[in-house]
């Protein structure tokens, strides 16, 4: 049959168009479903039509309304004017009819609800849909063509629909003249287009056979067509060398066109992975496991938790007295004293963050340049460490301290805050992930939290992002507390506040003392939850950051961290003869290194002048709108905050309980590669469900469980990604920094999956070549930059005078140099001095390493 035209079908707005909806879509949902959403869907609209047609609403200026009493008022026409405010005899009456009109098909709509409210509690909207006649016209639409709309609102309404739906073409005849009028005074004159008719057959009286025409009178016959026989198929051939036929894009078509008029084809044998990609997962399930990164990898601060408060805070303020406070406070204009690391070219001095959380004092603005400039790089950087920490201690580890009877307890040392939120967005990620039914507006369990805020300008500013979080003006002291009862006070020993997580960032750079820092460190340790506490250091990615960072790591091992072959310490007092050896507890490191060893990059503690080699990372964020006006940035809106950490556990050492590998023997498994290890327990529980015809899952899922990411080497510089070959610089398990190869030719799966590494990932599937790297790690007692420069500029001045005087002198060995004299006027080209250059830096470099044997052999 023959359908109604779209046009027809959109502009039905009462209730026939929504039964019609209801009752069309009862085949493919439910009777059930469909009567529950006819219910509200009739009951809203009924509720819509009551109250469109019998409140006393008040419509806008120039039109007529309806009051109580159901009398009509005409007022005053905006923007006309008219000879007479007395309507005549002949507009009452027109008025009084269409009034009449409507009504009655107001009354008709309200009875059509009623009539299906009332099948719909009967059971009956299913089968007997057809009583409400909701093929029938559409009356509002049918009279107005005639009678004229309800009112202007009604008229304006049905053409901003029209444009809405069609823009500037309209189906023929959507519009009457007087809609067609108003369309044209709002959008102009519309582009009018004939509609084709469509025909929609019901299923069942669907033919594939039947060819249907148009008969001329407006009608369809039916067109007789001689069939094929079906027993008759066509000839089938196949080529076994040939793919299935795949439709080409449009851009692959223009590709073979442009190849063939070059006379070439095209190549697509190293695009078959991603051409025809298989079932199996782009990433080994060890590659991903080894990550370390967010999800996504660039971070996206927070609007609810982070930008939204912080920018609502800094609205009180101009924006101009905000920028220029964070100038001053952090160096200029680019920030260089901030999260932000200047490039070596910059050469600016390494000096840690001026603004301290825990200082006593800070003025509004320098409270309001803290949040601004610190809060987007300090949460990146934190949430990056905690990321990489739950992935490493596993799913248990958070879900244990979610579950205590109070939550877990978290410090934030030296954030300002910024680590309680980082914290509380890993904790909502791993709750919603527990309970998948947890409404995201409601509340999830975040514990205790305490935040040390010296000032009360950041305090009362940190207070409005955080609930339920109390504030110490400093770290409690537990390094110079007395553990035990002495002879000048019996009482009992302080009980002391013990957290599970403990985040303290940019805290050590900016104690100059060596013998301050470790007990700071050793003041944090001791706040840990001697029951599996994690503490996390985080300082900035340059030299002297990492170096704080290493001397952390290096007290813990020597004094608190137990490990076979160094389970004391000897600690010496004012007298070498009062030597006692302390016990150290079980703990271990989460992150980032996978060994207990001295670090390779450290090997003296303190500065060492020239260092080129050190350990640090890096996380993208993208930067709020108030941290780009104080930058003045224009175009780039992300940034690559670089740091260097430390995470370790207190009291737990997976060592002993999981069985964690590490050494040389972890490096010897990790350089063969793990990437059978899937494959191969797969197998074996294969073969032993077939011997024993019952399901070993849980021996394959124990072989699995065996292997931990704690004994894998982590890559600690960009992969160098070549043609062929993937380069990484590990630091292995042995405690030793290597260069590993992974070719092509070592294994596809490998080779794969290295071209999607990244610097600080875990490497899993092996390498085919290892070797050691040679590291620039500066010397203590060496020389800088200004020394280094000084001396060669001397012995450069001294070897000049030698070879003014030498070459003078009968039997000199100063060589003969084929540089000819410069004369006066004469112009040389560049490359002509560079090679000159070149030639005369080896002659000095040969002359004084002669000089230098000759001396030797005289003394």
């Amino acid at each position: 049959m023959l359908s109604s035209s779209p046009a027809s079908r959109v502009s039905r707005s009462c209730s026939h168009g929504l039964l019609r909806t209801i009752a069309s879509k009862s085949s493919q949902i439910g009777s059930q479903q469909l009567r529950g959403g006819a219910t509200n869907l009739i009951a809203q609209r009924y509720r819509y039509t009551t109250a469109r047609y019998e409140s006393p609403l008040i419509s806008p200026v120039g039109f007529p309304r309806k009051c109580a009493t159901g009398y009509r008022v005409n007022s005053w026409k905006n923007g006309r004017r008219h000879a007479s405010t007395v309507p005549s005899a002949d507009a009452n009456i027109e008025t009084d009819r269409k009034d009449a009109i409507y009504a009655v098909i107001d009354k008709i709509d309200r009875n059509e609800a009623e009539i299906a409210n009332l099948m719909n509690e009967l059971d009956l909207l299913d089968d007997y849909h057809e009583v409400l006649n909701l093929d029938g016209p559409e009356l509002d639409h049918a009279f107005s063509q005639t009678i004229g709309h309800r009112d202007q609102e009604t008229l304006e309404l049905r053409v901003r629909t029209a444009r809405q739906l069609f823009g500037e073409t309209l189906p023929d005849r959507f519009l009457n003249d007087t809609e067609l009028q108003l369309y044209a005074q709002l959008y102009g004159e519309p582009i009018i287009r004939e509609e084709e008719l469509e025909v929609e057959l019901e299923e069942d009286e669907r033919d594939p056979d039947t060819l249907l025409r148009e008969d001329g009178q407006g009608g369809w016959e039916e067109v007789d067509f001689e069939q094929a026989e079906a027993d008759i198929e066509a000839p089938l051939v196949y080529d076994m060398e040939a793919g299935p036929l795949e439709d080409e894009s449009l851009a692959m078509q223009r590709t073979r066109e442009v190849a063939a008029q070059l006379g070439g084809e095209v190549m697509l044998e190293q695009f078959e992975e991603e051409a025809n990609p298989d079932d199996t997962p782009r990433l080994h399930p060890l590659t991903v496991e080894g990550k370390f990164s967010t999800d996504p990898s660039t971070v996206f601060l927070p609007k609810d938790t982070v930008t939204g408060p912080i920018s609502v805070i800094l609205s009180d303020y101009s924006n101009k007295h905000i920028a220029d406070a964070a100038h001053r406070a952090f160096g200029g204009t680019r920030l260089p004293y901030s999260t932000t690391i200047p490039p070596p070219h910059a050469q600016v001095p390494q000096r840690p963050i001026p603004l301290e959380a825990s200082q006593r004092y800070m003025t509004d603005m320098e409270a309001n340049a803290y949040i601004a400039a610190l809060y987007p790089g300090l949460y990146t950087s934190i949430i990056s460490v905690l990321v990489e920490v739950r992935k490493r201690l596993g799913t248990d580890w958070i879900r244990k301290l979610i579950t205590k009877e109070e939550g877990p307890y978290i410090l934030d040392a030296s954030a300002g805050g910024a680590g309680v939120l980082a914290w509380r967005d890993v904790i909502r990620a791993e709750y919603e992930s527990m309970v998948p039914d947890h409404p995201k507006a409601s509340r999830y369990p975040v514990g205790r939290s305490t935040v040390v805020t010296g000032s009360e300008a950041l305090q009362l500013r940190a207070s409005l992002m955080l609930e339920n979080t109390t504030f110490l003006p400093r770290l409690p002291d537990y390094v110079h507390v007395r553990e035990k009862p002495t002879l000048d006070d019996e009482r009992p020993a302080p009980k002391r506040k013990q957290y599970d997580v403990i985040v303290a960032s940019h805290s050590l750079l900016g104690i100059d003392e060596e013998f301050l820092r470790k007990e700071h460190v050793e003041n944090l340790w001791n706040l840990l939850n001697p029951d599996g506490g994690v503490l996390i250091l985080l300082e900035k990615g340059h030299q002297k950051g990492f170096e704080a960072i290493a001397g952390a790591r290096d007290m813990l091992l020597k004094r608190h961290i137990s490990s076979p072959g160094s389970t004391h310490y000897a600690n010496l007092t004012e007298s070498p003869v009062d030597e006692t050896r302390v016990e150290k507890e079980p703990g271990m490191i989460i992150a980032p290194c996978t060994n207990h060893e001295k670090c390779p990059m450290f090997n003296t503690p303190g500065h060492s002048k020239g260092r080129k080699d050190f350990c640090h990372f890096q996380q993208r964020y993208i930067r709020p709108p108030f941290l780009q006006r104080i930058l003045g940035a224009k175009d780039r809106n992300h940034e690559d905050v670089k740091f260097s950490y430390v995470a370790v556990q207190r009291g737990v050492d997976m060592r002993e309980t999981q069985g964690i590998v590490q050494g040389p023997e972890a490096t010897d498994a990790a350089f063969a590669g793990y990437e059978d290890l899937h494959d191969t327990a797969a197998e074996e529980t294969e073969a032993l469900d077939q011997a024993t015809g019952f399901s070993s899952k849980a021996s394959e899922q124990n072989k699995l469980e065996n292997f931990h990411t704690l004994s894998l080497p982590r890559i600690v510089y960009h992969p160098m990604k070549r043609r062929g070959h993937v380069v990484f610089d590990t630091c292995t398990p042995a405690g030793k920094i290597e260069r590993w190869t992974v070719p092509r030719s070592f294994s596809r799966r490998a080779y794969k999956d290295a071209r999607k590494a990244f610097w600080g990932d875990l490497w899993a599937l092996g390498a085919k070549t290892r070797i050691p790297r040679s590291l620039r790690i500066g010397d203590k007692h060496g020389e800088g930059k200004k020394e280094r420069l000084a001396r060669r500029a001397a012995l450069k001045a001294e070897l000049a005078e030698d070879a003014e005087h030498e070459p003078q002198s009968e039997g000199s060995d100063w060589p003969e140099l084929p540089i000819p004299q410069r004369k006066k006027g004469q112009t040389i080209p560049s490359w002509k001095k560079h090679a000159d250059k070149k030639t005369m830096r080896q002659a000095l470099k040969k002359h004084a390493a002669a000089k230098v044997a000759q001396d030797e052999s005289l003394v």
